[in-house]
């Protein structure tokens, strides 16, 4: 691990790889098969377009481009180029997309015009119209001031004239110069920032969480080391590229010269034939991308049995549907994107264990200070006692950008970061993740901060006085986003209709799914007045399933 991640960077350890596995396959993509010697040339092309344009050390560059061969080339040229990588969420709506370009104060957009359905270039000029008939060289936006690239990919050859083309942009690239690739090289050190996270958490919209080039690397150094990655290894990617496990899952197999295998996004049905014609042997993903594959009606005719080791971010109450699809190792993760999700993660040599395999998250990755303490006096727990998640060590992020109160009230004197999660270790050594402190409800994979939601329908609606957003347990979702409202007197209005509201406003993922209305008796407070939020809860469960009586 320490040779792999301590002092490096993502261009050095790709370098490396090269060196050892050059012509071994690095990326599967349907029919397109590229070489670790091939992409690197690619990547070449790229950054040198890149640069030609005005991109250079210390940019940030946003993309929102599916899990595509174009996405890693992209990630590997800005590591190349020294920017820092800026992933933004795929689910979200035109203002969701300006405010997280304008929260991490990006320089450069990289974006797709067709993503399910979605022209992001479109999106945004609906959001900025003088946008649309400005010219790519001299972008002047009031609203986003520090972005000044926009680089448009479209399979259909559209023209954007506000946007470079990114197939232009590649063959301005064409003629690199071996020796000025290796000087971009040269200049990006270890202590580099490399790639900014938006986390979702419990504020109003996700923090943008900063990783230097180091830390991403020992996040997936553990994970290599956990999971015993090797050449043979072919890696199915599900995960979203906007999550930290996109980047945990590229980053891991390439240490170790194994091949990625990407599909644009997930379809249960996809990801089966992926695994049986490939012989996929590792794979990330919640327990909702493997529920549904196991619930796929066709799920019977796939041969997946050389699927050995996973990462799963899963509950107990999975375990056995997936135990039953013929997999062998859960490799259940504890992380967050404060320390590229690399807490803990239960080993491939652990996997005899399967009481701590069904229950636990793992163990601490080499390296990582975990502690529980109690929340309210900050007193470090012992084994088995429940309390806070608290962690430091070589993978944890350097802060939240251009918010240093926020980043400094999550640490302690000691130099813990504070992560709201509640849990416990056991006195071998594991991890139990049990949910927040704080609420969040996660949805097919995605972190929904309940109280964004909570204030749209009460602030933007024109219906909701009083909202509760909680989760409930969903056999596809995981947890369903359900909304308790009180409407405002003399309002009638139905659940769909609010729903609809929603729509374009918010993300897919994080409109409520089902809406209960209650009326003003109907709220159960504690004792010091707050809403008791787990007594709403199971009157939401309570009143749902009456219905369906």
């Amino acid at each position: 691990m320490y040779q792999e991640a301590r002092g490096q960077t993502v261009n050095k350890m790709y370098d490396y790889s090269c060196e050892q596995w050059g012509s071994r396959e690095a990326v599967v993509y349907g029919d397109e098969r590229l070489t670790y010697s091939q992409l690197r040339r690619r990547v070449a092309t790229l950054a040198t377009g890149l640069s030609s344009i005005g991109v250079r050390k210390g940019d940030r560059v946003a993309f929102l481009l599916g899990v595509t061969p174009d996405w890693v080339t992209t990630f590997y040229a800005a590591m190349r180029i020294g920017a820092v990588a800026v992933p933004l969420n795929l689910g979200w709506t035109g203002r969701e997309i300006v405010r997280g370009l304008e929260l991490t104060e990006a320089n450069v957009l990289v974006a797709t015009d067709d993503f399910r359905k979605n022209n992001y270039l479109e999106m945004l000029t609906e959001q900025i119209p003088t946008l649309a008939s400005q010219t790519k060289d001299a972008l002047k936006i009031e609203e986003l001031p520090s972005l000044r690239t926009v680089i448009s990919l479209s399979e259909s050859n559209a023209k954007y004239q506000f946007a470079h083309d990114f197939r232009e942009v590649q063959a301005a690239g064409a003629d690199y110069v071996p020796s000025e690739f290796e000087q971009l090289h040269a200049q990006v050190r270890p202590d580099d920032f490399s790639i900014m996270l938006l986390t979702s958490g419990t504020t109003s919209f996700p923090k943008p969480v900063l990783h230097n080039n180091e830390t991403l690397l020992v996040g997936a150094a553990g994970y290599a080391d956990g999971i015993e990655a090797v050449p043979d290894d072919k890696m199915l990617i599900v995960a979203p590229n906007y999550h930290v496990a996109g980047y945990l899952t590229m980053l891991m197999p390439h240490m170790r010269g194994g091949s990625i295998h990407l599909l644009e996004y997930y379809l249960p049905h996809a990801a089966l034939e992926v695994i049986e014609r490939e012989r996929i042997t590792m794979m990330f993903g919640f327990d909702v991308h493997f529920l549904m594959m196991a619930r796929h009606p066709k799920f019977g005719m796939y041969d997946i049995s050389s699927m050995t080791r996973t990462m799963i971010g899963s509950a107990p109450g999975s375990y056995d549907e997936i135990k039953a699809m013929g997999i062998t190792h859960q490799g259940n993760i504890y992380g967050s994107s404060e320390y590229v999700a690399s807490q803990g993660y239960f080993p491939f040599r652990d996997r005899k264990d399967e009481y701590h395999m069904r229950l636990s998250h793992g163990r601490p990755m080499l390296g990582t200070d975990i502690v529980v303490k109690d929340p309210t006096t900050g007193k470090t727990l012992a084994p088995d006692e429940p309390g806070e998640l608290c962690f430091k060590g070589p993978a944890l992020f350097k802060g939240y950008y251009n918010m240093p109160e926020e980043t400094a009230a999550a640490f302690d004197e000691e130099g813990y970061f504070h992560s709201g999660d509640y849990g416990w270790i056991d006195a071998e050594g594991y991890i139990f993740y049990r949910g927040r402190y704080k609420e969040t409800i996660k949805s097919g994979g995605e972190n929904v901060s309940a109280q964004e939601v909570e204030l749209f329908l009460e602030l933007d609606t024109p219906w909701v006085l009083k909202a509760m957003v909680v989760g409930l347990p969903d056999p596809r979702w995981g947890e369903a986003v359900t909304a308790l409202v009180e409407l405002r007197p003399g309002m009638n209005v139905s659940g769909d209709e609010i729903r609809n509201f929603c729509r374009d406003k918010l993300a897919g993922y994080k409109i409520p799914k089902q809406v209960v209305f209650v009326e003003n008796d109907d709220w159960v407070t504690t004792p010091t007045g707050k809403y008791d939020r787990g007594a709403m809860t199971d009157f939401a469960r309570l009143k749902l399933e009456a219905v369906k009586l």
